[in-house]
């Protein structure tokens, strides 16, 4: 694990935390975790590649996560369900894309796969690097929770390789996708504006999650208006509503997500404002173990 990559995810967290809920943690210090026991409740673990090579991981305890999610959803969580799970995956993804992003403005390239949840008590975190991994503690008043990062440089195979599962994505703020291993060199095109594919996205959410309401409210107004439906039309409808909940959320946080890095400015990414706090906990000091 290189030490060097603890600041990128420190100030990540931070950045997105307090962009997309106004959550203001506090980082504790950092310390090496030398087994797969989870920190907290519920974890997102994400796989990353190229320049860097290693996974991260998120965990979160169930008072501190349903906190965080009710203040991005305006709603209220006191357990851990299907929502909060999707919201764990979507914070890992951003997280993580912020961080790589700071990563690329050294001139690194780097990579990550399609983010997992996992939950339960007492649940374990397995890195694809098979090495202790560095955990930077957070408190709350809701509850603390824990990112644990294990990455290294990448040696040359790694970085031709298409190992550890980890799509060829680059960082959402990027808005470029390499070309493929086998794929001829394109020839240089004229350039264009940074912002032009990130636009056009955030365009198409936007018309998704208008469609998705108008066939969402269009639906529900047909079950208010119409109480003697046809039994399979209305079985039909119940069942598509929460489907079209769960995308509407979904794409709102997309939506966010891609808002928030394209307001984000060089100098924040290079200069984030974190408060430190390298206080020692003893009731944490099972979890170093």
């Amino acid at each position: 694990m290189d030490v060097e990559y603890i600041n990128p995810f420190l100030s990540g967290t931070l950045e997105v935390l307090n962009t997309m809920a106004t959550f203001q943690p506090v980082p504790g210090k950092p310390y090496v975790k030398k087994n797969d026991l989870a920190g907290g409740d519920v974890s997102g673990i994400i796989g990353i590649t190229g320049d860097a090579v290693g996974s991260l991981a998120i965990s979160f305890s169930e008072s501190c996560i349903c906190n965080i999610v009710g203040r991005m959803l305006g709603e209220t969580f006191s357990s851990i369900n299907h929502d909060v799970l999707d919201a764990v995956g979507e914070l890992t993804n951003m997280i993580s894309g912020v961080s790589r992003t700071q990563l690329e403005k050294k001139g690194m390239t780097v990579f990550a796969a399609i983010p997992s949840v996992v939950f339960g008590s007492n649940h374990t975190i397995t890195h694809i690097l098979k090495s202790p991994s560095i955990v930077i503690p957070f408190t709350s008043p809701n509850g603390p929770f824990f990112v644990d990062v294990c990455i290294r440089n990448a040696n040359e195979p790694e970085k031709r390789s298409s190992s550890y599962g980890v799509v060829n994505k680059p960082t959402l703020a990027g808005g470029k996708t390499p070309p493929s291993a086998s794929a001829p060199v394109p020839a240089p095109a004229v350039a264009q504006p940074e912002s032009q594919e990130p636009l056009d996205r955030l365009e198409l959410m936007k018309k998704k999650l208008s469609e998705a309401l108008k066939a969402r409210n269009a639906m529900q107004n047909e079950l208010a208006e119409k109480p003697f439906m046809e039994m399979a039309r209305r079985k039909l409808f119940k069942k598509n509503i929460p489907l079209l909940d769960i995308r509407i959320k979904r794409l709102k946080l997309d939506i966010t997500t891609t808002e928030m890095l394209q307001k984000m400015t060089p100098d924040e990414l290079e200069n984030p404002q974190i408060v430190k706090d390298y206080q020692h906990y003893d009731s944490k000091e099972t979890r170093k173990t």
